[in-house]
């Protein structure tokens, strides 16, 4: 069960926003669905970095739920 919902998980799209910091320039990422941040120097060094930082998130959430009972809810 643990692994069909990684799997799941992997294959999915995630919403991300983008927004530039007026003072630094850089620009930060977030991911919607998850508590994952990243920044890059352009628009899509920040676009690389988050797709990076959300494969990274998943193989750590694969290591946290194996053992525990895993259950959906709908909201």
């Amino acid at each position: 069960m643990e692994m069909a919902l990684v799997k799941y998980m992997s294959n999915r799209r995630f919403h991300v926003y983008i927004e530039q910091d007026k003072d630094s320039g850089l620009f930060a990422a977030r991911c919607l669905e998850m508590s994952v941040f990243s920044q890059g120097k352009t628009e899509q060094e920040a676009l690389r970095n988050i797709r990076a930082a959300i494969g990274l998130h998943l193989d750590t959430l694969e290591d946290e739920v194996k053992g525990k009972k895993l259950v959906e809810v709908e909201v």
